[in-house]
């Protein structure tokens, strides 16, 4: 079988060369590698040249979504392996294992695992436990899935002709996971091979990052939100273990919402969500009030407590399901602290495009919509 790998690229990443000739020597003959990248820079261009790769160099930034469709046009493959350039497979034979375990799969989320040492690396890590089990559970339990991430993730020919191409969206992957849901394309979860996946460089990239990602589900779910409701009734118990699950602030600062009696506090903090969405500098004083908001009484205290317990044993759980690592002193700063300021910004976001209306977001390119495209029914 060919395999197509794509790979859409802003400037060229700083692992893209290491990503690319990875695939070149890997040892499944019948493949294509597939690069795409805006405002490239030209020693990236002159060491790509040198490779057997198709090379696709585009002047202005058209953003990832036409980087995508325009790499599928020109695509022979049977099966299409997309990759950011930000991440690297974790051995040789990553191709042909990722084609034995498409077999009777239209679509397929990859492992991702991630790698570093920094404080950040160690919480992006948690995140990623999360999302890798989430749709872990959607292969075991519902053969289908309502979205993934975009970084690395499988594609028969014939998914994407009942699909389509993908279509504008700050979150494109979430847009188009939903529309493979719903063409009924069969969904695995592939624990190996894997990719080793970079954190932001920095917490300033992290922030920008998570601005995009929080804005991006907002718009989804006010696009699809009657798809979403109509999904959650049918499978209600499921998705709110999923939720649960992804957002482990969830519980614990509705909890403190509910107990504390300082109506100032609250108005402060909606007011602060507020203003975070037009200025997201303002996100960390938002999360310290509801730190404030979390510990200020003692029932809160203690549900947080056995809060944290519990997801202890849930993520242990499935950190060992999915073959990531799990630390106790690492999740405990991860449940009290960055989970809480991620969920923060996720509130915000979505108060920024419910509330606001505010639906752009800066560094990231969202093309308009082709008319014939959106016109196209799906298979």
């Amino acid at each position: 079988m060919k395999v197509s790998i794509i790979i859409p690229s802003y400037g060229g990443g700083r692992r893209l060369l290491q990503l690319v000739d990875h695939l070149i020597n890997d040892n499944h003959n019948e493949k294509e590698v597939i690069v795409v990248i805006d405002q490239p820079r030209p020693e990236i261009v002159k060491e790509l040249r040198k490779r057997p790769v198709k090379l696709i160099l585009r002047d202005e930034r058209g953003g990832k979504v036409t980087a995508l469709n325009e790499a599928i046009k020109q695509a022979t493959g049977d099966m299409f392996i997309f990759l950011d350039d930000d991440v690297v497979p974790n051995g040789n034979g990553f191709i042909q294992g990722i084609v034995e375990k498409m077999n009777g799969y239209h679509v397929a989320e990859i492992r991702k695992v991630i790698i570093g040492k920094s404080l950040l690396a160690r919480m992006v890590h948690y995140d990623y436990v999360g999302y890798n089990y989430g749709n872990y559970l959607f292969w075991k339990h519902l053969k289908r899935c309502v979205g993934f991430n975009g970084a690395a993730f499988v594609l028969t020919r014939e998914g994407v002709k009942r699909v389509g191409s993908f279509k504008p969206a700050v979150a494109e992957d979430l847009e188009f996971g939903l529309r493979t849901f719903l063409a009924g394309l069969d969904f695995r979860y592939i624990v190996t091979p894997y990719v080793y996946n970079d954190p932001p460089p920095s917490w300033r990239d992290w922030f920008k990052q998570r601005v995009r990602w929080a804005v991006g589900a907002a718009l989804w779910v006010k696009g699809h939100w009657r798809v979403l409701a109509r999904l959650i009734m049918q499978n209600l118990v499921f998705a709110m273990l999923i939720l649960l699950f992804l957002l482990p602030s969830l519980i614990t600062l509705s909890a403190a919402l509910l107990a504390n009696t300082n109506l100032m506090d609250k108005i402060a903090l909606l007011v602060l969500l507020s203003i975070s969405s037009f200025h997201p500098g303002f996100i960390p004083i938002a999360a310290a009030l509801s730190y404030k908001l979390l510990y200020a009484l003692i029932k809160a205290g203690i549900i947080s407590v056995i809060s944290y317990f519990a997801y202890s044993i849930f993520y242990y759980q499935a950190s060992k399901r999915v073959k990531l690592r799990f630390n106790p002193i690492d999740f405990a700063i991860f449940f009290f602290v960055y989970s809480p300021l991620w969920f923060l910004m996720l509130l915000s976001g979505f108060i920024r495009v419910f509330v606001f209306r505010r639906t752009t977001v800066s560094d990231w390119v969202v093309p308009e919509e082709d008319e014939e495209e959106s016109e196209k029914p799906v298979q």
